[in-house]
């Protein structure tokens, strides 16, 4: 017999509960593992490198300023990006693509006109 979507989603509820139960298990299992292991070889997170994470991104962010004073890019802006986002001023009434009326003309838009429409019968109102 077909199931039912709603017996579908209730399956599906309890193989995920399921999955995550045993992943769950076996990321404990994995754990111990890898903690008897660490123990054996007296090896700390600095020895496998998970100390370094922060070293790490403080090396790429030095090596992005020196490659700014060389000239070859910019250097990183601190702080969140300022600029704000434009609303779209156009919309294809087919396919919902909009357009902030920015930039380059799209060429849903340029495809249109060539077609005999006119811009402002794409204005959002």
């Amino acid at each position: 017999m077909k199931k039912s979507y709603k017996q579908l989603m209730n399956d599906i509820a309890q193989m995920t509960a399921t999955a995550n139960k045993i992943r769950k298990e076996e990321i404990a299992h994995v754990k111990k593992a890898i903690q008897s292991k660490m123990a054996e070889y007296q090896l700390s997170l600095h020895d496998l490198g998970a100390a370094g994470v922060a070293a790490y991104k403080s090396a790429r962010k030095s090596m992005r300023v020196s490659k700014a004073a060389a000239g070859r890019e910019k250097a990183p802006a601190k702080g969140k990006d300022k600029r704000s986002v434009v609303k779209p001023k156009y919309k294809h009434a087919k396919t919902g693509e909009t357009w902030s009326g920015r930039g380059k003309t799209p060429r849903w838009m340029a495809d249109e006109i060539k077609a005999g429409k006119k811009r402002d019968s794409f204005l959002i109102k």
